[in-house]
């Protein structure tokens, strides 16, 4: 284990079967307190069932351990990882659509606030639309909402509730290259916040602009970790992306 104060989430050889596919084969990588840690690797890699081990949502790792602040996490509940800091969102942008973009993400901060949320939501709520650029019409409904702003709106919902770690699952997915470019500008705004983020992005320019590090994983495994410039370049990379032979 990892006895760097400076690390805020880990995995220790983190696995995870279902039937005879292993779907997530020992993972180990940590991540530091303000940091941008960026997930890449190709379709059915094992990106996305990781960031379920690690919070606990929908499933647990079958081995391994997952440390947050300290604190062993794999056997806690999704709903007790949720308060203590370590929040997710998910490719799906699932929006409450009969309801206002207020309170879409009053929900967030009734499930991942601390106990007294109720007394703080309006204020933390309203905090929240405006850091991802929705606070103008708050009571708006969420049915009308474009792609970028469905994101925008999930991003709000993750950071009510004042995450210490936020894990983005693909969230440049569908954006066109402008709609990308306002992702990259709310994101790093988040960070200046404070927040440690990491993100499974498969539009490598995102993890490029935000990413201090990123690892690539294919079949389960990580296969190199780095800076981005590095990592992209590495001929293990291009080979998981493009087959045998690609890189010579």
């Amino acid at each position: 284990m990892n006895g760097d104060s400076q690390v805020i989430l880990a995995a220790h050889e983190v696995g995870k079967s279902f039937g005879s596919l292993r779907a997530v084969d020992g993972v180990s990588m940590s991540v530091t307190r303000d940091e941008v840690f960026g997930l890449a690797g190709p379709n059915g890699a094992g990106k996305s069932t990781l960031f379920n081990l690690l919070t606990g949502i929908p499933i647990r790792p079958d081995s391994g351990k997952v440390i947050f602040d300290g604190h062993e996490i794999q056997n806690r509940s999704p709903r007790w990882i949720a308060k203590a800091g370590l929040k997710r969102t998910f490719q799906t942008e699932a929006v409450f659509e009969s309801l206002s973009v207020l309170e879409n993400v009053r929900i967030g901060s009734a499930y991942g606030g601390a106990g007294k949320a109720r007394r703080w939501a309006p204020a933390r709520c309203r905090e929240a639309l405006d850091a991802v650029e929705l606070g103008g019409d708050p009571n708006r409904p969420a049915d009308g909402l474009s792609l970028i702003d469905r994101k925008r709106l999930m991003i709000a919902g993750a950071l009510v509730s004042g995450p210490s770690v936020l894990l983005l699952d693909e969230p440049a997915a569908g954006l066109d290259p402008a709609d990308q470019d306002a992702l990259i500008r709310l994101l790093a705004g988040v960070r200046g916040t404070g927040v440690t983020m990491v993100i499974i992005e498969h539009v490598l320019s995102v993890l490029e602009a935000l990413a201090d590090r990123m690892a690539v994983l294919d079949s389960g495994r990580i296969i190199v970790t780095g800076r981005p410039a590095e990592v992209l370049s590495d001929p293990r990379v291009v080979e998981a992306y493009l087959g045998p032979g690609a890189a010579r």
